[in-house]
């Protein structure tokens, strides 16, 4: 029976997602904390990525040449009309070496979210230990990782909507 659910999930990662590495598992799990990290945006300005108080931040960690990570960005951009900003962040993570490519794919697809880079992959790789993309994560104001997915998702379903809307009152146990 175990082997069937491994064969089963192993199946769904792959149709799921692109560029699965063998091996460890990603180094930051549900439960630890995220540094402050320093990237880039689509400008070519520093950034600090961290989490803003009050929200539950979003990060979906992505490129262009990933198929899953392309047909899924519109449903990103459906779930964050649907969730409220002043309680949730989403924010894209490319691993794509030219900004420009990143850039122009969003504008002509009229997508309008917080854009970092990450060429060289040191924070996808390095800080998070990502196997697949895309792979979310969900952070909450105080750092801690409250969920990890990995592949592809219809962002803005029902159940999907759901689970995320749970996670927001976490993100502002602060304000009750």
């Amino acid at each position: 029976m175990v082997g069937r659910a491994l064969i089963a999930s192993l199946l769904l990662a792959l149709l799921a997602g692109c560029s699965e590495y063998e091996g460890a598992p990603p180094r930051l799990q549900p439960g630890d904390v995220a540094p402050p990290l320093s990237l880039v945006d689509l400008k070519g300005q520093p950034q600090t990525l961290r989490p803003t108080p009050g929200k539950l931040m979003m990060l979906n960690i992505w490129a262009t040449w990933c198929a899953p990570c392309r047909h899924e960005l519109p449903s990103l951009q459906r779930l964050a009309a649907k969730l409220d900003p002043a309680r949730f962040e989403l924010v894209l993570l490319s691993v794509d070496d030219d900004e420009h490519v990143v850039r122009e794919f969003l504008i002509e697809r009229k997508m309008h979210f917080t854009s970092l880079m990450d060429p060289k992959m040191a924070v996808a790789e390095g800080v998070f230990g990502v196997r697949l993309f895309p792979s979310t994560y969900f952070i909450r104001p105080d750092g801690r990782i409250a969920s990890l997915i990995e592949g592809a998702r219809e962002w803005d379903s029902p159940e999907v909507l759901a689970e995320i809307e749970a996670m927001l009152p976490a993100a502002l146990e602060t304000h009750h």
